[in-house]
């Protein structure tokens, strides 16, 4: 159906795999290896999340699929010659836009892999605590390569946003992620059936289900270096036990 003021392009399974991702990835970040259960958790769903956005894209509704993503060269170079005037926008994705997400999308997941790499390289834990993993291959630094790189990515992502606030003010592509509907573009509105309604069901539990298994579950354990079994929380604990024997013999 076309509407000629308002079009729904982003429904609430998009928005809320935008926002749940950000939560997740600011999450992790911040947790780190200080809280490392907290850590894994974020990363857990933020896998999950990723997943989902890349069945979403191959099955997902009109402006979410990958199909749809203008990265062709003919789309990419008809933006670069209407950068900046008030008409060049587009119902979903505009060019650089589709190639930062694509971006985000496949680099978060190899944060992800990598992660869970890492857990069951240094702590023997996670889903692939029973592959034998190559000793050669230090995933902990492919994971933070991979980090980096996602930082990077981000701030592509909110230095486009804000070039599109400040161009096409109010039919900026920011305030559809939080109303789901875009201004400044006559098209179809997006539609969910009901095969894309059960999907993103599973969407929206699984990451959630995911996360709190994880953050009650036993803490995350992994090793800190060669020679090294503790983990960050049980070093803490280990070290508090290292004082007391200290004082122990200084008082003997």
């Amino acid at each position: 159906m076309e509407n000629k003021k308002l079009t729904y392009v982003w429904g609430i399974p998009t928005r809320f795999f935008h926002w749940s991702l950000a939560l997740a990835l600011v999450g992790a970040y911040i947790a780190e290896e200080e809280y490392l259960t907290a850590h894994v958790s974020f990363g857990y769903a933020a896998g999950i999340l990723v997943l989902f956005r890349i069945l979403w894209g191959l099955a997902g509704p009109r402006y979410s699929r990958f199909r749809d993503f203008p990265i062709g060269i003919k789309s990419i170079s008809g933006f670069i010659k209407g950068f900046g005037k008030s008409g060049n926008v587009y119902a979903g994705h505009n060019p650089p836009a589709s190639l930062v997400m694509l971006g985000i999308i496949f680099d978060v997941l190899l944060i992800a892999v990598t992660g869970m790499l890492t857990l069951a390289q240094e702590g023997g834990q996670g889903l692939f605590k029973s592959l034998t993993l190559p000793s050669g291959i230090e995933f902990k630094e492919l994971h933070e390569v991979f980090v980096q790189t996602g930082i990077v990515l981000v701030i592509i992502h909110l230095a486009g946003l804000l070039a599109d606030l400040f161009i096409h003010k109010s039919d900026s592509s920011l305030k559809s992620m939080f109303t789901g509907y875009k201004s400044g573009v006559s098209a179809e509105d997006a539609q969910l059936t009901g095969f894309q309604k059960i999907l993103a069901t599973g969407w929206i539990l699984a990451p959630l289900v995911a996360f709190i298994m994880v953050i009650t579950g036993p803490p995350i354990q992994v090793s800190e270096g060669e020679g090294d079994a503790g983990s960050t929380e049980m070093n803490e604990n280990g070290g508090e036990q290292g004082e007391e024997g200290e004082e122990g013999e200084d008082e003997d």
